[in-house]
């Protein structure tokens, strides 16, 4: 019985250890993420070479080619919560964003292209605005961190939805609204899905956000492939 009481101590004591918390790092910590940001939006549509009436007086041709690239500026806002356990990390976030076009002559041409009934050549050299939700499913890996910085590397899904649409006539900022769908002749997709990859940092309570979203459906509702990217930058405050 003497030689047993040692034995049952010892036990004792390793299995104190072994139920203790190994460290801090390893408790799950979640941060609330409000976040401000801008970035570019490219549309590429993907159609063969091909002359079609310019529809900008005097009428004369315009080529279209495959990749056309159009280059417009976004901003969105975000709310996000971030939980990180040890060395990964996931984050869901909901936010708002929009981006701007100008109708330029080569939306006229590939819209009247898909629609010869359309009007947008009425709208040609005018601000155009989409709304949209943004729902981004992300996880990562953080390869550093201390008290003061860590550093975060990630993918995910996103899901866009555009909501509703502006144009800019006259000075009134408000002047035609429509629906994605319904935009003469170069309809947007009510959803697209995108595929992310991002790197963002803490400094303290702040957190800095660069990704970029390439689109895994097309960006419109047409004959041709859209293909969309995003840029964005993306500064947050930390709770």
């Amino acid at each position: 019985m003497k030689k047993l009481l040692p034995v049952l101590a010892l036990l004792t004591v390793c299995a104190s250890a072994w139920l203790t918390p190994s460290s801090a790092s390893a408790v799950p910590k979640m941060d609330v993420k409000v976040a401000v940001g801008v970035g570019s939006t490219t549309l590429i549509p993907r159609l063969p070479d091909i002359e079609i009436p310019n529809w900008n007086p005097p009428p004369d041709m315009i080529t279209v080619g495959t990749r056309s690239p159009s280059t417009f500026t976004n901003w969105a806002l975000f709310l996000s919560a971030r939980v990180t356990a040890g060395k990964i990390f996931g984050e869901m976030a909901i936010g708002f964003s929009r981006f701007y076009f100008e109708v330029s002559e080569q939306l006229v041409a590939l819209g009247k292209l898909e629609n010869p009934d359309s009007i947008i050549d009425q709208l040609l050299g005018e601000t155009a605005r989409m709304n949209s939700l943004e729902i981004p499913l992300t996880a990562g890996y953080v390869p550093y961190a201390n008290p003061y910085f860590k550093l975060f590397l990630y993918g995910g899904w996103v899901s866009q939805f555009n909501i509703r649409g502006f144009v800019d006539l006259d000075g009134d900022r408000k002047a035609l609204k429509f629906k994605p769908k319904d935009v003469p002749g170069y309809p947007f997709a009510i959803y697209v899905a995108g595929f992310r990859l991002g790197t963002q940092f803490d400094l303290g309570p702040l957190n800095f956000d660069f990704n970029y979203t390439i689109s895994m459906n097309s960006a419109t509702k047409t004959d041709f492939r859209t293909n969309s990217h995003v840029f964005r930058f993306l500064l947050g405050w930390l709770f």
